[in-house]
């Protein structure tokens, strides 16, 4: 129940992922607009797993315990947050990439991600144990509250006191203290570290809000309430709850759901089953009272979460387990610079009211994208995995097919049956070969974008130059000087990330000195415009930064530059995310171009009420020279604003 938002797309680094990436925009883009109203369904179950569970929890991936206390997980495992070692639990939760569970003699063992020291856990025994974005919190048996990992917020020093239950998330943790009241630490930019005064009976929080049970079975909700999340039905009474970045949902006394709120195109739960306990992720799984578990929703960034093992799958070493004894020397995680999970939620700050959901996917297969792993513990690279259009995912269990149930008369006549399993294979057969064909498409317009765009950006960095002569020089060294001729057509485009491109007509270029973009002087091809919604762009050479962060070292780092314009008074939210690029960095100047005044500025969000004019949005990075891929969200509130500059992507 981590929050799993909305993030960018998935890393360019082939033409295979090139592909990928461009069919899932297509079947993003058009379906958008339906999220609404597909939140208000019925959700028909996607998969029931065949194992026997007795607890789950979902995040991007997702982890349960089976009846013996054997972990298994499904889902992202770009950090090995889905290979669980071996031996028995009693509890299990999900980070963002990591896990954790208790053994049977109450020691933590933790797997997956550890850049912040979350999956080190303290020595000595915990009687619960819950997993953050990049902290982890547990309860001792005298009920004191532990946190370890990342703490910028605070949201790893917990209040003394005796709690009964603790909930962590990104920048917050709460608990119930054994009076029933709530108490919350960290960030309250949302207002969910504010607790209300009614005596709970459990609690769930989440990036942007939390909700808990009173004890006549009510629940109450509080902080950001943009997509109603924080906003439960007054006429039911729960007997369970849990919460996810813009949704919560409730069990009744008779095991059947209703959620409030959005979350992912995620509908309600599906008609006519039960269930012991519900989690919220990426999707939304609920574990049935027969202990199988069924998921629904949308997997937006096809991870494999609909499809819960139907075997267990081989175990591993885990990276950290707590030891009983206490030790000589009490470890203490450090954390520097400021962490941008992988999934930025679109909902921060005052979160858009639409955000892109991927709903109706066609029945054929959909190529799909192993995370990005950036570096391992030791900080050393890891290898990008080769991405491989496919149905299995090669960081999930392979599920057993489900094959249609085909009736067959008794009579004995094997060559009927023979007949139509033909026909089911040569069926199959045609279906593999469209894919094949759509994927091929696919890549032979990726490979001729790229090629134009190649041309394109040659012919932007010889203007570049061009232009630094005429400004005076560059920050850069003269490199050999030639007089290219290109007869150009005059044919309107648009770059991968947005940017609108000037259209170039037929001309002759004067001799030039090619250079790297000077700071001072901006390639006009590196500002485009965003309106209300978002947009995925990419950071390289082209575009480079103009201004310094505080904590950044002298150097180059590559930027993209976005305008938009203010018809009234508003207050907008501006939102960068990236799964290739650690450490985002953004500011918001004044004016149309990278020299305007500098109004605000943030590592991955900038709130901020203006005044009408037109703005310029730098997304860049700590980073020097890092490229990668990053999605801008921007979000306007104000009444009678027509529209920003621009169009959404």
């Amino acid at each position: 129940m981590r929050f799993t938002p909305f993030n960018s797309k998935p890393a360019l680094y082939s033409l295979t992922a090139i592909a990928a990436a461009a069919l899932l925009l297509i079947i993003l883009l058009p379906n958008s607009d339906n999220a609404s109203a597909q939140q208000a369904a019925t959700a028909t179950p996607t998969s029931t797993s065949a194992l026997t569970f007795q607890s789950i929890d979902v995040g991007a991936h997702a982890c349960g315990l089976l009846t013996d206390g054997a972990a298994v997980c499904w889902g992202a495992n770009g950090y090995g947050q889905s290979t669980p070692p071996s031996g028995t639990f009693t509890s299990i939760s999900v980070g963002w990439g990591h896990t954790c569970g208790l053994r049977a003699n109450g020691a933590a063992v933790c797997w997956g991600h550890n850049y912040y020291g979350e999956s080190t856990p303290p020595s000595g025994t915990f009687t619960s144990i819950d997993g953050g974005v990049y902290n982890t919190c547990g309860l001792r048996a005298n009920g004191a509250a532990v946190c370890w990992g990342y703490n910028a917020d605070g949201q790893s020093t917990p209040p003394s006191g005796t709690f009964t239950s603790i909930d962590a998330d990104y920048e917050v943790a709460c608990g119930l203290k054994q009076d029933g009241k709530a108490v919350c630490w960290g960030d309250n930019k949302y207002g969910h570290a504010t607790t209300p005064s009614e005596t709970l009976t459990s609690i769930s929080v989440d990036y942007t809000h939390a909700c808990g049970l009173k004890q006549d079975g009510k629940a109450v909700c509080w902080g950001y309430n943009g997509q109603g999340q924080a906003t439960p039905p007054s006429d039911e009474t729960f007997v369970f709850i849990d919460s996810d970045s813009a949704q919560s949902c409730g069990l009744r006394a008779n095991g059947t759901g209703v959620c409030w709120g959005t979350n992912h195109g995620n509908p309600q739960p599906p008609a006519g089953l039960t269930f012991t306990s519900i989690s919220m992720g990426n999707v939304t799984c609920g574990l049935r009272t027969n202990g199988a578990v069924t998921c629904w929703g949308t997997d937006v960034y096809g991870y494999g979460l609909l499809t819960p093992p139907t075997s267990v799958p081989a175990t591993a070493t885990p990276t950290s387990v707590s030891a009983t004894a206490t030790p000589t020397s009490t470890h203490t995680p450090t954390a520097t610079g400021t962490p941008t999970p992988t999934h930025t939620p679109t909902v921060t700050g005052t979160p858009p009211t639409a955000t892109p959901t991927a709903t109706g996917m066609p029945p054929t297969a959909t190529p799909t994208l192993t995370p990005t792993i950036a570096r391992d513990d030791s900080g050393a690279p890891i290898p990008t995995p080769t991405l491989t259009p496919t149905t299995t995912r090669a960081d999930v269990p392979t599920p057993t097919p489900t094959r249609t149930a085909t009736t067959v008369t008794t009579s004995g006549n094997a060559n009927a049956r023979i007949s139509q399993l033909e026909g089911q294979v040569g069926t199959l057969r045609n279906q593999v070969a469209t894919q094949q064909e759509q994927i091929q498409t696919q890549r032979d317009q990726i490979e001729e974008q790229g090629g134009f765009i190649n041309s394109l950006r040659a012919l932007i960095d010889r203007l570049t130059a061009r232009l630094d002569a005429l400004d005076g020089g560059s920050d850069g060294p003269p490199a050999a000087t030639h007089t290219p001729t290109p007869t150009l057509t005059n044919t309107p485009v648009t770059v991968l990330d947005g940017a609108p491109t000037p259209t170039p007509t037929s001309t002759t270029i004067p001799t030039a000195t090619p250079t790297r973009v000077s700071r001072s002087t901006l390639n006009p091809g590196c500002i485009g415009k965003i309106g209300l919604g978002w947009l995925t762009g990419t950071w390289n050479a082209d575009c480079q930064s103009a201004k310094t962060p505080p904590t950044a070292k002298e150097g180059t780092r590559y930027a993209r530059y976005y305008a938009f314009t203010l018809d009234a008074p508003s207050r907008i939210t501006v939102t960068v995310s990236s799964t290739e690029v650690r450490d985002t960095y953004l500011y918001l100047l004044r004016g149309s171009g990278n020299q305007g005044e500098i109004v605000n500025r943030g590592d991955s969000e900038i709130v901020e009420q203006l005044a009408t004019g037109t703005y310029t949005i730098e997304a860049t990075t700590y980073n020097l020279e890092t490229a990668g891929n990053f999605t801008l969200t921007l979000d306007i509130a104000a009444t009678g604003v027509s529209a920003a500059a621009g169009a959404p992507r």
